[in-house]
């Protein structure tokens, strides 16, 4: 993906990037600075709302078959999940039919925005080549063992954490290229007081 293709931020407004290995807690952090005062925005969210868009799901049936659907017409996620995290040459066409249309929705939420500065959650960043995109790069931690057990809590199986840990950019890696590194191994609240200090920082730039 040529990073140079696309646009995120608006005139007048500071973009954040957030990211972090699988079960670094991005969905907490965000809440965080939506509480804080950002205006946020969720890459999984906007793609799971594409799956039912007519063009991203037809699209997906007819590569993956009728039998990637569920009873009601539904895409079946779980089913889809295996097969893109199963296949590295089915998951590349996946982030190449979802992620320009994440990034032109979420350039678009963000001007349309009245915020001063908004955070995107982007479990990619780094390996989709949109770290230039923003102005602020922040990465979440947390020790390997924390990162499995947390996975293993939502019910995946170690294969299937490990699975997608392995489609991804090393954690070691994600943190060197950040610019910011938030710790979240610990208390949620002190993740929060992190995210509010970064906060009260942009409301004041």
């Amino acid at each position: 993906m040529k990073k140079e293709k696309y646009k995120i931020g608006a005139p007048g407004k500071t973009v954040i990037g957030l990211t972090g290995p699988i079960a670094s807690g991005k969905s907490l952090a965000l809440s965080y600075f939506k509480k804080h005062g950002a205006f946020c925005v969720s890459a999984d969210a906007l793609a799971a709302s594409l799956l039912t868009e007519p063009p991203c799901y037809n699209r997906i049936l007819r590569k993956f078959g009728p039998e990637i659907l569920l009873k009601n017409g539904f895409l079946d996620k779980k089913r889809l999940a295996a097969e893109v995290f199963g296949s590295a040459a089915k998951r590349k066409w996946l982030e190449r039919l979802l992620h320009p249309v994440i990034l032109k929705e979420t350039h678009s939420l963000i001007t349309k925005s009245h915020k001063k500065f908004a955070v995107v959650e982007a479990p990619l960043l780094f390996e989709a080549g949109l770290a230039e995109c923003f102005a602020l790069n922040l990465c979440l931690y947390a020790p390997e063992r924390t990162l499995e057990a947390r996975a293993l809590g939502r019910g995946w199986t170690r294969a299937q954490y490990r699975a997608r840990r392995s489609a991804q950019m090393p954690a070691r890696e994600k943190y060197a290229r950040a610019a910011v590194v938030l710790d979240n191994s610990g208390d949620p609240a002190a993740l929060e007081r992190s995210v509010k200090i970064i906060c009260s920082f942009l409301k004041n730039i």
